[in-house]
């Protein structure tokens, strides 16, 4: 009974998506950016919940996306997805193993640290070189292509969105219950037992953080004809990757859907709270705090609470 109830919220939740760009185009845009979002924040989870490693250097990676694109068409004319995507991935993924070379090895404080630190080089390299990345300016970028066709509209360009999130979703979900992410799991409860186990821990961590830096560049290439800009600000900033964060920690990071719920909870919530308050970073910061001390666990962890004394 409880799967079939399960079964019947997840179908409920897929109808809603689907059904998303009736609601008009400013909320097409929100569910857009949440499904981005979301996407970076399995990402980060991925390190914080399944490997216990905190990084606050992400915005790299998503950012790294988001430029990998935009200077693609910008010095190059490339307007195809089927040649935008696979270089820019490709390119974050080299990235992130650069990154995770140098920082996996490190724990707690030390690599949290690292991560920003690395992050903010290239925030600082973006806002220097502005022959090749625009400056604070940024590039601007145009819709582009998949295997021919080009979207017109936002609502078009949602579908692709949504496709995109689902495949992300899917292949982490894989990717947790796998051997590999159990083993990364049982790093996080005790890394000494794991090593003593005979198994490479370093190597394990190191995986894990090109596979979560590579999701997270997925997020910024998707982002991209989103917005239909790109800034250092948007993409590459501390904020972004506190951003982040916040939506792990929101929705639960002991949870696997749990950064989905802290995206969507998160993008809304900025929405409502920026346009009724002028000091809107002050009482947005509140808020975030107020969830983070009383419901530990995040919404997801309290949301499950509630849903098994109702019979789910």
């Amino acid at each position: 009974m409880k799967d079939v109830k399960k079964k019947i919220v997840v179908i409920l939740v897929f109808a809603s998506l689907l059904i998303a760009p009736l609601g008009g185009e400013y909320l097409t845009y929100l569910v857009s950016l949440s499904l981005v979002y979301a996407i970076s924040a399995l990402a980060l989870n991925m390190l914080l919940g399944y490997n216990g490693q905190l990084s606050f250097g992400h915005a790299l990676f998503f950012g790294g996306g988001a430029y990998g694109v935009a200077l693609l068409i910008k010095h190059f004319g490339i307007y195809s997805a089927e040649i935008l995507f696979p270089v820019t991935i490709g390119s974050v993924a080299i990235l992130s193993l650069a990154t995770g070379i140098l920082c996996v090895r490190h724990t707690r404080v030390y690599f949290t640290m690292l991560t920003l630190a690395i992050s903010q080089l290239f925030y600082a390299l973006a806002m220097k070189l502005t022959p090749i990345t625009g400056g604070d300016n940024g590039i601007r970028i145009p819709m582009i292509s998949f295997l021919g066709y080009k979207p017109s509209s936002l609502s078009e360009y949602y579908y692709i969105v949504l496709l995109s999130f689902i495949l992300c979703f899917l292949a982490l979900r894989i990717i947790i219950n796998s051997p590999f992410g159990l083993t990364i799991q049982a790093i996080r409860d005790n890394e000494e037992r794991v090593r003593f186990a005979g198994v490479n821990v370093v190597l394990y961590k190191l995986a894990a953080f090109t596979i979560s830096g590579t999701f997270a560049g997925i997020a910024g290439v998707i982002y991209a004809p989103l917005l239909g800009h790109v800034s250092p600000d948007d993409t590459l900033s501390i904020l972004v990757s506190g951003e982040f964060v916040a939506m792990t920690l929101l929705g639960g990071f002991t949870s696997f859907i749990g950064p989905v719920v802290g995206a969507f909870a998160y993008t809304f919530l900025k929405a409502v709270v920026s346009s009724a308050v002028i000091y809107w970073y002050l009482v947005f910061g509140a808020l975030i705090i107020g969830v983070v001390i009383f419901l530990p666990t995040g919404i997801t962890g309290e949301l499950e609470k509630r849903l098994r004394k109702w019979g789910f």
